[in-house]
């Protein structure tokens, strides 16, 4: 017998400071979910105050313990419509009086379990103490659950958590911000983990903050089953679970957490220091990256005018892609040629060429990643293959280390490593500046966004015809530069160290062509600074996330 499970979310204006009011909008929106067949309703972050308080003696007199007046009152809700619920409140530790955005799990009998935001937002520490737990897993009439809340998602270590603790779906409660939604971060992180998400965000505005809306319910493949856009709302749909489950045991299969360890490295001193704690800091301040999107080809086409970095798609000079482990022969075959033509392409253009090749290591086959210029060529074997795995064996995964170059570091990525959340990661931890990816993948993104009706502000409200593209959320998880090179329908770019910020820094290639960039990789600019300082990476609860991912 498949499991499903019918789960539901609902969009609030939040009355900012009137618990009441908003106790009663969330009675009418969850009634209104249990209608219609919801056994867990998730409401979105700080649903019982509003969300925005910049002076803690102002949200203080609001906050309750986990066991209070208003997770009672929702219990009794619980009760009269046969759900249980997943809210967000600010509490009071009542040993401590210290104050935390938390997310309650709260059910006909009272309480059952809380969870405190560990990752803030810039909003949070004006009043809130971040968590220092991970997400705890639930047991539900839904099925198994962990809750997140907002900021949690913007890092791929908290998701990842989850799905390795073995819940069924993943509760999300928000107050989303600065993007449209449902958000490009929320779907890609259910399509990384192969984890549902019930997101529930806020609607309107609060001290002239817009929420971003959204509310949704995600499948495993970041599908939208259900969602709201603007004002309030309620979302209701029914999960695969044993689908879910069996697309992610496939997915943390490809996991090496051998090759995750610096993960647990903390990234808080300042880069340029590091940088010349043992050596000379790099001083280029940009790099002019190309990279070239179409089928194979005996020899690319010349990059455009002044390309330093040229990126071909994967396995462009030996045929494309193998079909199976005899053409993966026939390709390792013309590996030497193929290597040699390569290098001499890049001295005829004056630049560095990254590929990938089929190279015979001992007596199997192997992916390589090589890049060739005037440093001679570095190799490096991929140790996440995907549907290579029917052929090729996996490297080194020692292996994940930038290449130290005059301009910066670069790595070296296959497209299937780039699907994986902590390879372009530990990169990044690393030093990275620039990420090359050779590919050929046919992922289901980017997709179109029909736009919003949410007033986000110039450029966000729009159509968009690249959506939730992997490369982009990789190059602004980590803040480095990912130039993709593509042989497949999956759009080829260079993806800027901010993945927000609008209009996008990034350059799309035509099919067939190339797209090229001058990437700022220090300061003065924004994003040469994002490149340099990896902020989103000194936030990091290395404490709390880093030991599940190795283990």
């Amino acid at each position: 017998m498949v499991r499903t499970a019918t789960v539901g979310a609902v969009q609030l204006v939040a009355a900012r400071g009137d618990k009441e009011a908003n106790l009663q909008a969330l009675e009418e929106l969850v009634a209104a979910a249990a209608r219609r067949g919801a056994r867990v309703v998730v409401a979105p972050e700080m649903a019982t105050t509003g969300y925005c308080w910049p002076d803690e003696a102002e949200v203080r007199p609001l906050a309750e313990p986990v066991d209070g007046p208003s997770t009672r009152r929702l219990a009794r809700l619980c009760r009269s419509t046969g759900t249980w619920l997943v809210v967000g409140m600010p509490e009071v530790d009542e040993g401590t009086g210290l104050l935390h955005n938390t997310c309650v799990l709260v059910g006909p009998d009272g309480p059952l379990g809380a969870y405190r935001k560990v990752q803030p937002f810039l909003a949070d520490p004006f009043w809130s103490v971040d968590g220092d737990r991970l997400p705890p897993v639930w047991e539900t009439p839904a099925g198994r659950v962990s809750p997140l809340v907002c900021a949690d998602v913007d890092y791929p270590e908290p998701p990842r958590a989850v799905a390795l603790a073995g819940v069924d779906w993943l509760a999300l409660a928000t107050a989303w911000v600065d993007e449209p939604a449902p958000s490009a971060t929320w779907r890609l992180r259910a399509w990384e983990d192969a984890l549902p998400v019930v997101a529930a965000d806020m609607a309107g505005r609060e001290l002239g903050v817009q929420f971003s809306g959204g509310t949704c319910v995600l499948d495993h493949a970041g599908s939208v089953l259900d969602a709201v856009d603007a004002g309030p709302g309620v979302v209701v749909a029914t999960l695969d679970l044993d689908a879910a489950a069996r697309r992610r045991r496939e997915v943390l299969a490809e996991r090496r957490p051998r090759a995750y360890r610096p993960l647990a490295l903390t990234t808080r001193w300042a880069r340029p220091d590091r940088d010349r704690l043992y050596g000379e800091a790099p001083q280029q301040e940009a790099l002019h990256v190309a990279v070239l999107h179409g089928p194979p080809a005996r020899e690319a086409p010349a990059p455009p005018a002044g390309t330093e970095l040229a990126v071909l798609p994967a396995l462009h000079l030996v045929g494309g892609a193998p079909a199976d482990a005899d053409a993966a022969g026939r390709a390792a075959d013309r590996h030497d040629e193929a290597l040699a033509a390569l290098g001499a392409w890049a001295a005829r253009h004056g630049c560095e060429a990254v590929t990938s090749l089929v190279e015979r290591v001992g007596g199997g086959l192997r992916l390589a990643l090589v890049a060739a210029g005037p440093r001679g060529t570095q190799v490096r074997h991929a140790t996440h293959l995907g549907p290579y795995a029917a052929w090729a064996e996996p490297g080194d995964e020692e292996e994940l280390l930038p290449l130290e170059r005059p301009w910066g570091r670069l790595g070296l990525l296959s497209g299937e490593e780039l699907a994986v959340p902590e390879t372009s990661r530990v990169l990044a931890v690393r030093r990275a500046d620039v990420v090359a990816v050779p590919a050929a993948v046919a992922w289901p993104w980017p997709v179109d966004y029909p736009g919003t009706r949410v007033p986000l502000g110039e450029g966000l409200t729009g159509p968009d015809r690249t959506f939730a593209h992997p490369a982009r959320l990789r190059a602004g998880d980590s803040h480095v530069w990912v130039a993709l090179a593509n042989d497949g329908p999956t759009t080829s770019g260079v993806f800027a160290p901010d993945h927000v910020a609008v209009p996008r820094a990034e350059v799309l290639a035509p099919a067939p062509g190339w797209a090229s960039v001058l990437a700022p990789l220090r300061g003065p600019t924004a994003l040469g600074r994002q490149c340099e300082e990896k902020p989103q990476l000194t936030r990091r609860r290395t404490d709390v996330f880093s030991r599940p991912l190795l283990a």
